[in-house]
């Protein structure tokens, strides 16, 4: 059996103070609880002791910063660690605080699971969408955050929430678990896709998510190996503008990881730091001349250009990735990037792929990045 570090101790019984807990659960144990198998992931653990369940969730700062422990199923009377939540049985109605986690239920056939949603103008899953549309999914956002009163009005079993920006909102609904779901800082695509066990643990649906899963990480590696190992290396640009202002995903980032896996050489690979970079105009040109391919997540309704990607800046617009055509994007408004993409790291890699090696995928139509036309 392997036992939580040290470090995890003091942080677990700081939840005590954060999130609702069992009454009478004060002292309890780690024995007989046996640490699972987790491929990519690394801000979430998964625990069992018999037919009961242990979630472990962390946030931004990794192992050392505990956001949640949860215990799924159970007897009444076994033993649970140090500020456990227990949740006598799965999950049936939940509600959300990110669109982002609805990709994640109806992938395991649970977008009726879904009772209240913040944003749900913003929900982009079509089988949650279309409860929300039906009137089927009650928006919970407020201006000042979540409006509780709807929330407790709907009862739902339990609010998925993330880690980040949301600690006011914390213990404000009595027995109410919530569940922080930090799949958006993983750096490894298949990180991220596995947070779908999480859910699958949560809503009693665990083999059916592990099944999910195992096959996600099947397609990305078939993905990964369409690159031929001899196959030239372009340079790439990612990063992103507002007003001039431009910032770059860190060398061990999401998208770092995809383009490396796609065959290219991401130019900040040698950056490191806990989230995007803020990098000055001169610096974007100075190493962007080196580049193949440029490439930015957009929002736009209309059809792409390249001057969108530079960033409607002239100067990045002149440099030798543009003469070469080398400009790509994702489209927020055609695609679910935020979303679905996180479940289908395949579809993203061979999308990658298709556009820094014209021509070896042949006629695939992209599903979320492209090519400039």
């Amino acid at each position: 059996m392997i036992r939580p570090q040290r470090t995890l101790h003091g942080a677990l019984l700081a939840l005590l103070a954060l999130v609702a807990c069992t009454p009478g659960r004060e002292g309890g144990s780690w024995d007989g609880w046996e640490r699972q198998h987790v491929q990519a992931a690394t801000f979430f653990q998964l625990w069992h002791q018999g037919d009961a369940r242990l979630l472990l969730t962390f946030g931004p700062g990794g192992e050392t910063d505990t956001t949640g422990l949860f215990v799924v199923g159970g007897e009444a009377s076994m033993a649970l660690p140090p500020g456990a939540v227990h949740l006598a049985a799965p999950l049936r109605q939940v509600a959300l605080l990110s669109t982002t986690h609805a990709s994640f239920l109806s992938a395991l056939g649970l977008a009726d699971a879904v009772v209240g949603c913040a944003h749900v103008g913003r929900l982009r899953d079509p089988l949650v969408k279309a409860r929300a549309d039906a009137g089927a999914i009650a928006e919970v956002g407020a201006a000042e955050g979540l409006d509780r009163e709807r929330v407790l009005v709907l009862a739902p079993e339990a609010l998925f929430v993330y880690p980040y920006g949301t600690e006011a909102d914390r213990g404000s609904f009595g027995a109410l678990p919530m569940i922080p779901v930090a799949e958006y800082l993983e750096r490894d695509p298949l990180g991220r896709a596995e947070w779908i066990r999480v859910f699958g643990v949560l809503m009693g649906k665990e083999e059916e998510a592990a099944g999910l899963f195992r096959g996600i990480a099947g397609r990305y590696e078939q993905a990964k190996a369409m690159v031929p190992p001899g196959a030239q290396r372009p340079r790439v640009f990612f990063g992103s503008s507002w007003k001039g202002a431009w910032s770059i995903p860190s060398g061990r980032s999401y998208m770092a990881h995809l383009i490396a896996d796609a065959g290219g050489d991401y130019l900040f690979a040698d950056r490191e730091a806990p989230g995007n970079i803020g990098v000055a105009l001169e610096q974007v040109l100075q190493t962007g001349v080196q580049a193949d391919f440029w490439g930015r997540i957009i929002d736009l309704e209309r059809a792409v250009t390249e001057s969108d990607v530079a960033g409607d800046d002239g100067r990045i617009r002149a440099l030798p990735a543009f003469a070469k055509h080398g400009a790509f994007y994702a489209n927020s408004r055609e695609s679910d990037i935020f979303g679905q993409a996180g479940l289908e790291p395949d579809v993203v890699l061979l999308d990658l792929v298709q556009v820094f090696h014209s021509g070896l995928l042949g006629d695939r139509v992209p599903v979320y990045f492209r090519a400039v036309q």
